[in-house]
């Protein structure tokens, strides 16, 4: 009788964990980790996303599975939407400008602060250095059920014109820009003298064709891209507003991880930020290279050529302090200056 009862708890023993392995199992290969964005796939957040992908699923070859959304398929292509979706879960994984997200945390409008950041490399060391202010901002993300993995570069914003070379403030007096419409931008071209107009990205071409606005601030890429060059011919290569790629999962998705996959996602993430890098540099090379082909003129702009400028922008600066508070305002100029 003895011997029978021992061969019941052994045989109950072997099937809890045969059953506790399937459900392993079946818990591992149901990890999914679907990712959208609201770019087509020739952009390099797609680039950035695709690397992610492929290094984690090398890491857990039979663990991960994962899509990805280019173009905001599931989401008509709103990023509000994408970001709804995921931080229901729908999707897990997302990015967006740190200019766009400011919407919802208004803040992170200071990491764009105009003449601030000489270049990339520059917002990336700054970065790095993990200012406690910018953890806190990422923080209030958190509170939508939004992490943060990582941060990716962007190219930073330009100026393109049809009308005449702007080497100093006075070349730019009374002339019509588009720009996005952000207080951050009306504010920093009202501080220039110019004269700001708020429009869509997609009226930019039909506005300059029509003589609506002179030019437009983007990134060289991006004018490249959506052709707006055709109807310019001076372009200040000046970088004068930074900018970056928060790139966010779902909260609840990331906690319920095992530490292990944690670890190696946000290890994952911090390597797709250099990728990101060398794939933006490049797509900015050739942008150039197709405009100046074209015709285009180019003025590099040194660091002394840019201090006019900087000094004009007083306006912008006192919004921008206001809105993140004095001492984060002090602390933002001090590593800014110290990572230069």
């Amino acid at each position: 009788m003895k011997k029978l009862v021992v061969l019941a708890v052994m045989a109950s023993l072997v099937f809890s964990m045969a059953f506790a392995q399937g459900e392993s199992d079946s818990a591992a290969e149901s990890v999914q980790m679907n990712i959208q964005h609201n770019l087509p796939k020739t952009e390099t957040w797609q680039t950035g996303f695709e690397f992610i992908k492929s290094e984690m699923q090398k890491r857990y070859p039979d663990q991960i599975n994962s899509t990805i959304y280019p173009n905001g398929q599931l989401a008509n292509n709103n990023w509000a939407t994408i970001f709804e979706q995921t931080q229901e879960n729908v999707v897990q994984m997302t990015c967006e400008s740190q200019v766009t997200l400011a919407s919802l945390v208004p803040e992170l409008f200071a990491l764009s602060t105009p003449f601030m950041f000489e270049d990339m490399e520059h917002v990336l060391r700054f970065m790095d250095e993990k200012p406690a202010f910018v953890d806190d901002w990422f923080a209030k993300l958190e509170d939508k059920n939004l992490k943060v993995i990582t941060y990716w570069p962007r190219a930073p914003r330009q100026l393109l014109n049809s009308q005449r070379p702007i080497i100093k403030p006075a070349d730019i007096k009374g002339m019509a820009f588009r720009v996005p419409a952000m207080d951050l931008f009306v504010t920093t071209f009202q501080a220039m003298e110019a004269n700001p107009v708020p429009l869509p990205s997609g009226e930019i071409y039909t506005a300059m064709q029509m003589g609506t606005v002179a030019g437009e601030d983007n990134a060289i890429s991006t004018v490249q891209s959506t052709r707006t060059y055709e109807q310019g011919k001076y372009f200040n290569v000046w970088n004068y507003m930074g900018d970056g790629v928060l790139v966010v999962v779902n909260k609840d998705w990331f906690e319920g991880l095992t530490a292990d996959m944690q670890k190696s996602l946000l290890e994952v993430g911090a390597a797709s930020t250099d990728v990101v890098l060398e794939a933006t540099i490049a797509r900015e090379v050739a942008g150039r290279k197709t405009m100046e082909e074209a015709g285009i003129e180019f003025t590099e702009f040194t660091a002394e050529m840019k201090e006019p400028w900087r000094a004009l922008m007083g306006p912008a600066y006192k919004a921008i302090e206001k809105t993140i508070g004095t001492d984060a305002w002090n602390e933002l100029v001090r590593i800014a200056d110290a990572t230069r």
